[in-house]
């Protein structure tokens, strides 16, 4: 699995029990590596804090709020992500832009494009907009 887990030793050991069995201690299931002093770490670990989970939290019912708000106020433009580092769209894997009908070959495309940022960039940024 990837994606974002607590900071939290306890809880790592419940989710994968036999992350202290593997070799360096990296388990096969989620992003987690439990190092030799017994703490999280290492490649391959995304961890966040529950203060960072709050954020994140807060910052994804914000984007839900002004969403809602502009599909209610009539604003259904079809605006796909644009990842600029692999130069790849979502649409490449959609089933449905029979009914979006949007254009990936237009040169009057409207794109949300999005670079690559580390994680703890974007999760200072979630935390200053979380908090507007």
């Amino acid at each position: 699995m990837k994606g974002l887990i607590l900071a939290d030793v306890n809880i790592v050991k419940k989710m994968d029990t036999n992350i202290e069995n593997e070799p360096r201690g990296t388990s096969k299931i989620i992003p987690a590596t439990i190092n030799s002093s017994g703490e999280l770490g290492g490649r391959g670990t995304s961890i966040v804090t529950k203060e960072q989970f709050e954020y994140l939290q807060k910052y994804t019912e914000k984007i839900i709020k002004q969403i809602s708000e502009e599909i209610l106020g009539g604003n259904i433009d079809v605006k796909p992500y644009y990842n600029t580092s692999n130069k790849k769209t979502p649409c490449e894997y959609c089933k449905y832009k029979s009914i979006c009908r949007f254009d990936e070959d237009s040169k009057n495309n409207k794109y949300n494009y999005i670079t690559k940022l580390n994680k703890d960039a974007i999760l200072e940024m979630i935390k200053e907009e979380a908090g507007k």
